[in-house]
């Protein structure tokens, strides 16, 4: 999805809630209370009420969002623009395209995406045919060759000499 479009897509405040709200119940939510899975919508103060106990469960809760002030447009955006590139944004540039004031919280909300994108790709292993950069293979094998000289001076003492 191009920029121009998300930004259409998702222009108010309530698309946004809604975004999260259906990702959040397309996940599964119970009651963090009595585990029950029977909870209701309350749109007016944005939470789920559990229809056993009544725990309110808010839509931040239990989130990456959870005990920020900041606004959905801002995660919303700030999600869509960390993973739209390869080469990602400082928290500075991040600050300015999103046109907020403070430096701080959009630093903590980048530090945080970046955790969970983290945590997430620790889940994955890779198997099978795997193609590598060539750059990326030079700087492996130059790194192991450092640490066979190192190993070998180590091992025959101050003598030095060049591996072919």
């Amino acid at each position: 999805m191009k920029l121009t479009q998300f930004l259409k897509q998702y222009d108010t405040e309530q698309k946004r809630i809604k975004f999260f709200r259906t990702h959040r119940e397309n996940q599964g939510i119970c009651c963090l209370k009595c585990a029950s899975t029977s909870l209701r919508w309350i749109s007016t103060i944005r939470s789920w009420t559990c229809n056993k106990c009544s725990y309110r469960l808010g839509l931040r809760k239990g989130t990456v969002m959870e005990n920020s002030k900041l606004a959905y447009r801002i995660w919303l955006t700030g999600l869509y623009l960390m993973v739209l590139t390869k080469k990602g944004f400082s928290a500075t540039e991040m600050q300015n395209l999103l046109g907020h004031n403070r430096y701080e919280p959009i630093w903590l909300m980048m530090h945080k995406i970046r955790i969970q994108m983290g945590e997430r790709e620790k889940r994955y292993q890779l198997d099978g045919f795997v193609e590598l950069d060539e750059a990326f293979l030079q700087v492996i094998v130059k790194t192991v060759q450092m640490m066979l000289v190192r190993l070998i001076i180590k091992s025959i003492g101050t003598k030095r000499f060049l591996l072919p």
